[in-house]
């Protein structure tokens, strides 16, 4: 029975509420927090997708300590996030995150419950993720995780303290607007950051009052960069983000999109020997970023509002791409010096 407490954030997809539940059922938590949003107005279908979601997490099965967050009407992503961990973090001092669309392989668990409990005590640690977005494991080293600047959300967890010191930077308290307001300015501390690229992204972000293109995720991150703190980023993907949809929230796309498998990792867990950032984990991480929510790719789904649109013009712009590198090969195979 995992001992560290799980924080389940729900809406309205049943589908993948009872996928994501499925695997939580399999580390059988003896404490559960669920954090479920409302119906939209305007929105025919909520009603009957809300109910049938809540109704998923009526079947907890196990002996387990629920409580409940139900929202009666929409709050929206942002605030059903911040305010419900917020609500989360004021009973417990640690917690692991999921939301509805992130399933678990099954040493998640373990590996979270593992490096909350190794860095309880040591506020340079901010997050610990179970998603390592694909990054390749050799630039591990054979580390089971590296420290990062930041890490993903897709199956996350931190400490009530952490959790609070950032939600005293960011006090939105979501009813007099949306907008993020900092009570203490932005500033990436030296070394956090390897490129030009996110410097840029990050700053933008800071800069920004558009809570869809950066989240409260991104604001989480900007944070742990001003207090100088570092995310947990592991060598194999340990959980898979299936919400890819129509229905999606940030993650949208069109059908057949999929994030990378979840695989197991080994045990026991390879610590990093010092407490420093790993700058080649940190600057695939940042590729990533840039490729996913850089300038270009902001420009392009302002642009093109359809997601299979863009999705059709990257496979076009991967082909060309593809096929100028093939020419210019074969170019310089043309030009070398024959045996």
């Amino acid at each position: 029975m995992l001992t560290t407490p799980v924080v389940m954030v729900a809406f309205n997809r049943p589908h993948l509420t009872e996928q994501t539940l499925a695997a939580v059922r399999e580390a059988r938590p003896r404490e559960l927090f669920l954090v479920v949003d409302g119906p939209r107005a305007g929105h025919p279908t909520d009603a009957a997708t809300c109910a049938a979601t809540r109704a998923v997490l009526d079947g907890i099965d196990w002996e387990c300590t629920v409580h409940r967050r139900y929202a009666e009407t929409n709050l929206g992503l942002e605030a059903n996030v911040e305010l419900g961990l917020d609500w989360a973090f004021s009973q417990v001092d640690r917690a692991i995150v999921l939301e509805d669309d992130c399933v678990a392989g099954e040493s998640f668990f373990r590996y979270m419950d593992e490096l909350l409990t190794r860095y309880a005590d040591d506020d340079r640690i901010w997050q610990v993720s179970g998603s390592g977005l694909g990054v390749p494991e050799e630039l591990f080293h054979g580390d089971s995780y590296a420290f990062t600047a930041w890490a993903s959300v897709w199956g996350w967890g931190t400490w009530a303290d952490r959790w609070q010191r950032h939600r005293a930077i960011l006090p939105r308290d979501h009813r007099d607007g949306d907008a993020p307001v900092r009570t203490k300015p932005f500033a990436i501390q030296p070394g956090l950051v390897v490129t030009k690229s996110a410097e840029r992204h990050f700053r933008d972000a800071a800069a920004s009052d558009d809570t869809h293109t950066h989240g409260w995720d991104k604001h989480f991150w900007l944070t742990m960069m001003t207090e100088g703190g570092y995310a947990i980023s592991p060598s194999r993907n340990l959980v898979e983000n299936v919400g890819w949809g129509e229905d999606a929230t940030h993650a949208a796309s069109v059908s057949g999109r999929t994030d990378h498998s979840a695989i197991e990792i080994a045990f026991p867990l390879v610590h990093p020997q010092q407490v420093v950032l790993n700058a080649e984990v940190e600057r695939e991480l940042e590729l990533i970023l840039n490729r996913v929510g850089g300038r270009a790719a902001t420009f392009a789904r302002r642009l093109v509002r359809s997601p299979r649109l863009r999705y059709y013009a990257r496979l076009a712009v991967n082909s060309q791409l593809s096929q100028k590198a093939s020419r210019a090969a074969s170019r310089m195979t043309d030009r070398s010096p024959r045996g």
